[in-house]
């Protein structure tokens, strides 16, 4: 072994200890990062100082899904605000942050957020001035402002896509519209897709077959390198679309049949899709259903929980149901459901799915979703800059 190259090592339990050697330089890189990965995120950013060594561990793509991925709490989205935006933390305490480290107060909205990293539409001269598009972290304060992508007309959505333990880049989804008159709809005519690694948009044609819009319950999810979305098909049938960065198109997702309210959302690695079930007909029981597609390649969705909605939302009657709840996110890494109940306040709250119980987070008064789930960032990307 080459000369001092054995300080930058982990040596193995097994071997030896020197005189100078820690007891957590005899660690082993694995039991190293099974100890990290119980330490909050907050800390595991400050461990990145303790040496060379820890820092490329943290930074490890190998490693990364392994170390803490720590929800703080939501980001209100939906909203054009000049003063702060609203921010819930998990623990129910409730705060304006405005991201202040941008090079002029403008007028700002969250569209999305996705590990760590939001994309902001900002208005530099007010509710009607020209509309730019601005991806931030604001745990680094870093940030960076998205060219024009070239589509002046109808849009269906624009989303965030990034994944820290695949690449330190980032890509922005954009899939325009156009009204289809016969159908009182619209249809995706393609998408519009911005990489940070070449700085620049590209554009790809309709690859769907037939007639597909963004449905009725927004939720987009990006995993496996895909951009999903709950679609409706030539108007009626509602399936799991999705799109990559090269703009190849996915329809082939079969999803749970009769579900009414549906959510997808990515926990624990894997696709979840809930939503309401009244059964067979009036008389029956409603039930909240959650299924998990574990295998990705064969699209078998798997029943996961299953629950009365008497037991979680009380004696409320389905369409009184369907018509005050909205969903926010499912834990990235626990089993809870955060949804919001309008009535007079709109009322934050949590559902257990290992215990069985409902909790109050607190009421959000005139708030109005979306809700974008935030885990902080603790890392410096080269693509974006102060």
């Amino acid at each position: 072994m080459e000369n001092g190259r054995m300080s930058d090592r982990i040596r193995s339990p097994s071997s030896p200890p020197s005189g100078s050697e820690t007891a957590a330089e005899r660690l082993t890189d694995d039991l190293l990062v099974e100890i990290l990965s119980r330490v909050p995120a907050r800390s595991l950013c400050r461990f990145k100082c303790v040496s060379k060594h820890w820092l490329g561990l943290i930074n490890d793509r190998t490693y990364r899904r392994k170390l803490p991925q720590i929800l703080a709490g939501f980001y209100d989205g939906g909203q054009l605000v000049d003063s702060g935006v609203p921010f819930t933390n998990i623990s129910g305490s409730r705060h304006l942050t405005y991201p202040a480290f941008l090079p002029s107060r403008r007028k700002v909205m969250v569209v999305d957020c996705c590990n760590g990293l939001l994309l902001f539409s900002s208005y530099a001269g007010g509710d009607h001035g020209d509309e730019l598009y601005v991806v931030c972290n604001p745990a680094t304060e870093e940030w960076a402002e998205l060219p024009h992508p070239g589509h002046s007309g109808d849009v269906s959505s624009i989303n965030l896509c990034f994944d820290p333990a695949v690449s330190p880049h980032f890509h922005v989804f954009l899939l325009p519209a156009v009204e289809v008159e016969d159908q009182h709809g619209y249809c995706l005519t393609g998408v519009h897709v911005y990489s940070s690694e070449t700085g620049s948009w590209v554009h790809k044609e309709k690859r769907w077959s037939g007639n597909i819009d963004v449905g009725y319950d927004p939720s987009f999810i990006y995993l496996n390198g895909y951009l999903h979305f709950c679609a409706i098909v030539d108007d009626s049938a509602r399936q799991l679309a999705a799109v990559d960065k090269e703009g190849g198109a996915r329809t082939d997702f079969r999803v749970p049949d009769d579900l009414n309210v549906c959510f997808i959302q990515q926990s624990q690695g894997c696709l979840h899709y809930a939503g309401f079930d009244r059964g067979d007909n009036d008389d029956d029981v409603d039930r909240l259903l959650v299924y998990v597609l574990k295998d990705y390649d064969s699209k078998e969705w798997i029943l996961k929980h299953s629950v009365e909605t008497s037991h979680v939302f009380g004696g409320l009657h389905a369409v009184s149901l369907y018509e005050n709840f909205d969903w926010i996110a499912i834990h990235p890494e626990c089993n809870l459901i955060f949804f919001t109940l309008a009535w007079e306040d709109i009322t934050f709250m949590c559902y257990d799915m290992d215990r069985g119980q409902v909790k109050v987070i607190c009421n959000l008064e005139e708030s109005e979703p979306p809700y974008f789930p935030y885990v902080p960032l603790y890392e410096e990307l080269q693509s974006l800059h102060k």
